[in-house]
């Protein structure tokens, strides 16, 4: 068995890459999915790109369309369009699947040419025990990966968090913001009209001030004419006493200075 392997090394190690290739794919996809289900736990905060994406794209279905109405069937299509880099977890799992059946095909292939060149028993049967080495590691460490049951899982906890946390939370933030705007209206409403009333307020004011001002400043005018006519009065007066005046312009004087008095 030894002399075999130590024979036929390049077979040997295309048939061992081959299945490294494989089993590395399914370990990959454990991987990212055992990941993601960690972060499934505190999806409020998670720092998952592909998590965060699937959040923002059903709140935005949801309130586009005020409601998802088959959350699994959302959950399904967003698993299957995960990715680890540029490659889908659908076609790495196909790879890893091609990769296994390439390394049992290119066993199959040199013990066909074993036989054909007429090698001994023991020849061909390592053939046959190595493929049946790669089949059993294979399937046992795809066992212990668990891809099936790890996307159970994060299908679960996915349709859990979007149905019992996204699903009743986004219509009571939309009726808070409903309330939050009316609110902001009837503040803008009471602001506008509180503005209106100062404005017309301070109209009033003004318009009583300027009113006030006008009647005192007529009020003084009056009051500069009736001294303006004292003065000619008592100027007449004096002018008077030296000269004596004639009944007419006596009583004229005494009916303005009458007058006068009643004004005062």
């Amino acid at each position: 068995m030894k002399s075999f392997y130590t024979e036929h090394k390049i077979l040997v190690g295309t048939i061992l890459l081959l299945f490294i290739f494989s089993l590395l794919c399914q370990i990959l996809i454990g991987f990212l999915y055992q990941n993601m289900i960690k972060e499934t736990y505190n999806m409020s905060s998670t720092k998952n790109k592909m998590l965060k994406k699937c959040k923002l794209k059903f709140t935005n279905r949801y309130e586009l369309h005020e409601k998802v109405v088959n959350i699994p069937v959302f959950v399904d299509k967003f698993i299957h369009s995960i990715k680890f880099g540029p490659f889908s977890v659908r076609g790495l799992q196909h790879f890893s699947g091609q990769m296994l059946l390439l390394s049992v095909f290119v066993t199959g292939a040199g013990a066909c040419r074993a036989i054909i060149t007429e090698k001994t028993i023991g020849e061909i049967l390592s053939y046959y025990v190595l493929v049946f080495i790669i089949l059993y590691a294979y399937f046992s460490i795809s066992a212990a990966v668990d891809l099936k049951g790890k996307r159970e899982i994060l299908k679960t906890n996915l349709v859990d968090y979007l149905e019992n946390n996204i699903s009743v939370r986004i219509p009571q933030s939309k009726k808070e913001q409903e309330r939050l705007d009316q609110l902001e209206k009837e503040a803008e409403k009471e602001a506008y009209e509180e503005k209106g009333d100062i404005r017309k307020r301070e109209h009033m004011e003004e318009k009583a001030e300027k009113r006030e001002q006008k009647e005192l400043r007529r009020a003084s005018e009056r009051t500069d004419r009736k001294q303006t006519e004292i003065a000619d009065f008592a100027a007449h007066k004096k002018q008077g006493a030296e000269k004596k005046l004639a009944p007419e312009e006596e009583e004229e004087l005494e009916g303005l200075l009458m007058e006068l008095w009643k004004f005062y």
